[in-house]
C-alpha cells in the first residue's frame, strides 16, 4: 500500500516536470521569434565568391571587380582599392539586419525607394543580388528592398558605409603596391636629369646618369621606403584645370616597373601652399589630384651617388686567380699558386702575402670617402689593375689615379670616382716601379 507521503513526492515531481516542460517549450517559442533575420539570406549569393559590386548613389555610378585577388574600381576611372575595406563592405551587407516590416499601403517614393533611389549590388559570377536603400529614419533604422520583395526596415550599417562615407576612404593608399616583391625597373626626371635602375636576377643595376654598380642593401632600403609611400589626402576627381596644381607641366616624373610588365607613373607638381614643402601630385592613367608629405615626396629623390656601390670592384676575392697592375709602361702579374702568390714576371718570385691583401683589401673592398659622377682624369693616372679568374679570362679591371690634393681615385670603367684618403695609396706603392 503506497503511503500518503510518497503519493504527495510523487504529485509535486510531476508538477516540477510539467511545469519545466512548459516553460522549455515556451522559450523555443521565444528563440523563433525573436531570431535575428537578415536582409541577405546565405542561399541568395555565396559571399565568399563575390567579385562584382555596383553602387548607385545620388547619380555617381561605381562599378568595383575583383581582378587577381586585388580590388578595382573601374568605373568612372580605373582606381586600385583597399581590400580589407572592400571586404568589409560586403560583410555588413550580409551582417544587415531586418528589424521590422512597413505597411503596404505606404508608398515607395515617399521612403526613398522609388525610381532613382540608390542602390548597392553584388555578384559572384553566376548569381547576383541588388539592394535598394531608402531613407534613413528615427532609432537608428532605415528602409530597403531586396529584389522585389516587400519593404523592410533595417538597421542603418549598411546606408552609413555605402551610401554616407567618402568612397574615396575605400581606395588603396600605397603610391606602389608590391612593389617590394615585383619591382623590377625604377625610373625618375627632374629638370632634364634622368636616373635608371633595373633589376636582373635578383641584383639592382644603375643605367643611368652612369652604367655602374649600386649598393645592394642601400638599393633594398630605398625599395621599401618606395612600397611604404603613401598618398597623403586625396584632393579632387576628374580635375578640369591642372594648372592649378602645377600638373600641367609637372617638375618631377617618377616611375616604377614590375615584372608583369605593369608601371605607375607618378606627376609631381606644386606645392600645396606658400609655407609647407608638400606636394600635389597625380598617377598616369588616373584622374585624381592627392596631396603627399614632403617626407614622403622627397624619398623619392636621393641623389644617384648616394645609391653607387662606393668599392673600387664588384669582383670577390675569391674568385681572382691572377693580378696584372700596368703602370709607367710597366707590367706585374701576379698569381695565386695554392695559399701563396707568385710574380709571374720574375721568374715566378714568391710575393709578401701582406703587401697583395692589402693592394685587394683597398681596391676591392675598402668604401670610398665620397662619390663623385665626373669624367675620369686620365692624365693623372697612376696605374690600372686588372683582374683575371681561374681560367684567366679579365673579369674586371680599376683605374687608379691621384688629385693634386694627393688623393687617390679608383675607377671601375663606369665614370663614378671613388675618392680615397692619401694614405690609401701606400697599398700600391710596393708595385709600382
Amino acid at each position: 500500500m503506497i503511503k500518503t507521503r510518497d503519493v504527495i513526492i510523487l504529485g509535486v515531481l510531476a508538477c516540477l516536470s510539467l511545469i519545466i516542460s512548459l516553460r522549455t517549450h515556451s522559450g523555443s517559442d521565444q528563440i523563433e521569434e525573436y531570431r535575428v533575420k537578415t536582409l541577405l539570406s546565405d542561399d541568395s549569393i555565396h559571399f565568399d565568391a563575390i567579385s562584382m559590386i555596383d553602387i548607385n548613389r545620388d547619380g555617381l555610378h561605381l562599378h568595383f571587380e575583383k581582378v587577381d585577388d586585388a580590388w578595382w574600381q573601374q568605373l568612372p576611372f580605373p582606381m586600385r582599392m583597399d581590400y580589407p575595406s572592400m571586404i568589409a563592405l560586403i560583410e555588413v551587407a550580409q551582417g544587415v539586419q531586418v528589424l521590422g516590416e512597413v505597411s503596404a499601403a505606404q508608398h515607395i517614393d515617399g521612403l526613398g525607394l522609388g525610381e532613382g533611389a540608390d542602390t548597392i549590388s553584388f555578384s559572384d559570377g553566376t548569381s547576383s543580388v541588388s539592394i535598394r536603400l531608402g531613407r534613413k529614419t528615427l532609432g537608428g533604422l532605415g528602409y530597403a528592398i531586396v529584389g522585389e520583395n516587400r519593404v523592410v526596415l533595417v538597421d542603418q550599417s549598411l546606408h552609413n558605409l555605402a551610401l554616407d562615407m567618402d568612397h574615396r576612404l575605400w581606395r588603396d593608399v600605397r603610391l606602389f603596391p608590391e612593389f617590394a616583391i615585383d619591382g623590377i625597373r625604377i625610373e625618375r626626371e627632374v629638370d632634364g636629369d634622368r636616373l635608371l635602375l633595373e633589376r636582373r636576377k635578383g641584383r639592382w643595376e644603375m643605367r643611368e646618369p652612369v652604367s655602374s654598380r649600386v649598393e645592394q642593401s642601400v638599393l633594398i632600403t630605398w625599395v621599401g621606403r618606395l612600397a611604404a609611400a603613401r598618398v597623403g589626402s586625396w584632393v579632387v576627381d576628374e580635375p578640369t584645370d591642372l594648372h592649378l596644381f602645377g600638373l600641367d607641366l609637372p617638375s618631377a616624373i617618377f616611375e616604377v616597373g614590375d615584372r608583369h610588365g605593369h608601371s605607375n607613373i607618378v606627376f609631381i607638381g606644386g606645392r600645396v601652399s606658400a609655407g609647407s614643402q608638400d606636394r600635389y601630385m597625380m598617377l598616369a592613367g588616373r584622374p585624381v589630384v592627392f596631396t603627399m608629405k614632403w617626407e614622403t615626396v622627397s624619398q623619392l629623390f636621393p641623389l644617384p651617388e648616394i645609391l653607387i656601390d662606393s668599392t673600387g670592384s664588384g669582383v670577390s676575392r675569391f674568385d681572382v686567380k691572377q693580378v696584372t697592375i700596368r703602370s709607367n709602361h710597366s707590367e706585374i702579374i701576379l698569381q695565386r699558386d695554392l695559399d701563396r702568390w707568385v710574380n709571374k714576371s720574375v721568374d715566378g718570385a714568391i710575393v709578401n702575402m701582406d703587401e697583395v691583401d692589402a693592394l685587394l683589401n683597398w681596391v676591392l673592398d675598402t668604401k670610398a670617402l665620397s662619390i663623385a659622377i665626373g669624367q675620369y682624369p686620365l692624365e693623372r693616372e697612376v696605374a690600372t689593375v686588372v683582374f683575371a679568374g681561374y681560367d684567366l679570362s679579365p673579369i674586371d679591371s680599376v683605374r687608379i689615379a691621384n688629385t693634386e690634393d694627393g688623393e687617390w681615385i679608383l675607377e671601375n670603367g663606369d665614370n663614378v670616382l671613388r675618392l680615397h684618403a692619401p694614405e690609401a695609396g701606400d697599398a700600391l706603392a710596393p708595385f709600382l716601379n
